[in-house]
Formats: structure tokens, sequence, C-alpha cells
């Protein structure tokens, strides 16, 4: 069985003639065997998540990043609330797990990017409060370095590449309640530099870099509620611009950009729901789209390969830990 007829099952959609029934238990064909495959047979499948191999370990509160095909899930929190030092890569073409060099700490809540093929983990939330450091894996090597620390602490921010160099923020220093700090740093200097604050803190929110520009949005806020303030950090100009707010925000979130758009999933409303919404910020026209998903969860990871948004662990609206990893076309 191919992959076209794994999804025509699997979103019930009919792609022609059938000759043969398909027995899914003895011959599974999964989803993500082949990107450039997909990109031909799923036109229509965006808003639909399929299941892939779930995460080895359910966990929450991690960091995902995407590099040259392979997915990416650094540290995080187990359900009996112990930190994680675990590195993890999924593998679409083959749906399969590895498990990699671990994180020099056991940390949560950081903040990430990826630079040259090299994985850059800063800050991030240890037993009681964020820490400072910069980790820096090479995937070649299966090896981690270490970095240059900020000049504070650090977690629960949004961090993201532009033009070689790695931005972060920090609506968490472990004192002074919540922070709006924005910090580059430099590999080739190896050195961090502080840049102008945002306009609200975004703790646990969402965001990502879109077009050389750094996006975050929803989150807690600097009065200590759902922030529904959305922003953007434009490097050249050196300030942060008020966008369109969302219109439900979210804490928790998973976050991802694909085809120049944000997408804001899942998270935890303010009365402690979990949000079962795909809220979607389009740069372009400086607005917003929503949609019902069917994952509900809060506390993951979120990366894209090649269109596909990866929404990987988290917890659900029975605050269960998950091994859930999920795939949905992000572009038509």
């Amino acid at each position: 069985m191919n992959v076209r007829q794994y999804v025509a099952r699997s979103t019930h959609l009919d792609l022609g003639k059938r000759k043969e029934k398909m027995h899914f238990a003895s011959n599974k064909r999964w989803l993500l065997a082949a990107m450039a495959t997909l990109a031909l047979a799923l036109p229509i499948l965006a808003g639909r998540w399929i299941n892939l191999a779930p995460l080895p370990n359910a966990l929450a509160n991690m960091n995902v990043n995407s590099i040259n095909g392979l997915l990416y899930v650094t540290g995080g929190q187990e359900s009996s609330g112990s930190r994680v030092s675990s590195l993890y890569s999924y593998n679409p073409t083959s749906n399969s797990w590895s498990t990699l060099a671990s994180l020099p700490a056991a940390l949560d809540q950081a903040e990430s990017g990826v630079i040259n093929g090299q994985l850059y983990y800063a800050g991030g939330w240890d037993s009681s409060l964020p820490t400072s450091g910069l980790f820096i894996y090479d995937p070649p090597s299966n090896t981690w370095t270490t970095g240059p620390g900020l000049s504070h602490l650090s977690g629960g921010g949004i961090g993201g590449e532009i033009n070689g160099k790695l931005y972060i923020t920090t609506p968490d220093n472990g004192y002074n309640g919540y922070t709006n700090y924005l910090d580059i740093y430099d590999p080739s200097a190896g050195a961090w530099t502080s840049l102008p604050d945002s306009i609200d803190a975004h703790s646990s929110g969402a965001g990502g870099v879109i077009n050389n520009k750094l996006y975050v949005s929803s989150g807690v806020g600097d009065s200590y509620g759902w922030t529904s303030v959305t922003e953007v950090y434009d490097p050249v100009a050196n300030t942060w611009t008020n966008l369109a707010p969302i219109p439900m925000p979210v804490v928790n979130p998973g976050s991802a950009v694909s085809c120049g758009r944000l997408f804001v999933i899942g998270g935890a409303f303010s009365d402690g729901t979990v949000s079962n919404l795909v809220q979607v910020y389009d740069p372009l026209n400086d607005n917003w789209a929503s949609q019902v998903q069917r994952t509900t969860r809060q506390a993951f990871g979120a990366s894209v390969i090649d269109h596909y948004i990866l929404a990987v662990g988290g917890v659900n609206s029975a605050s269960q830990f998950l091994t859930t990893n999920q795939a949905t076309q992000s572009c038509h």
C-alpha cells in the first residue's frame, strides 16, 4: 500500500479507484514516509492531524526544532515534575525515534534556535529557577559544547535565528515578576548583546521568525494575566511594533512558522480549559484566522519539516502527559 492510499484511509478521502482491499494492521505505511510524495498527494490535508510514532517518553515543556529533515526534542518535564536532559530525534522517513547525547543539564522551557545546522539551547528552568547557560548541539558529531551564558536568568521565552544570530526573549528571570528582555547571541563574536525590551512579557507564549523578523504573541503578560498582545521585532529598525491582537489568548501553546504565517496551536485559556483551536497570524494582512483541530493539548513542542507541522508531547485536558506525535499540512 502506498502513501497515497494510507492518507486516503486516514483522512476518509476517496482518491479514486482501488482494486484491492487495504489491510492496515499487517501493512502500515506511515504518513511521512516521503515528504516529497506527500506534497503531491495531500493538497487538502490541512487541518487534519495524523498520528505518527510516539515520543519515547511522555514529556511537556520541551523544546522542539527541525534540522536537515529531522525533528529534535530537547529537555522537558515528566509527569512527576522532574526535568529531564534527554535529546531525541525523529526521522519522518522511517517514522522512528533515536536517543542522542543528553543535554548537559536537566531543563525545560528554554529558548532555542538553529544556526548553520547546530542547535542552540539558551536558558531554561531547572528545579527552582531559570538558568543563564548556553548549550550548543552538533548533530554530525552527536556532541554538546558550552557557550557563554546570558547576563541574566532566562526561561519561558521565544527563540529564533535571524541572519546567523540567535534572538531570544526572556519573560521569566526568576526574581522580578515578568520581564520583557530581548537578547541576541552572535556565534562569530561569541557574545551576547541586549536589545530593546518587548512591549509585553509573553511568558509561555508563542512566536517565531518570519522574513527575518521576530514575532511573539499571547502567553502571560506584564499584568500577570493572559495577554492578547502580538508584536514584532525588526532587527534593521531595532524596534518593536504592536500588531493585531490574538483573538483567543492562550498560555503554553505549541507554535510554528510555515508558509510565512505563525501558527498558534492549542494551549490553555485563562479559565484553565485546553484550547482545541489553531490560530494563524498572517503578517501580510495583519490578521488572524482560526480553525478547530482534532488535537487538544498544551505545553507541547512543534516545528516544521517541508510545510508539515509536527506537534509532540504535551498535556491533554485530563492533565495527562503525552507521547503523542502528530502531523498536519500547513500549506495548501
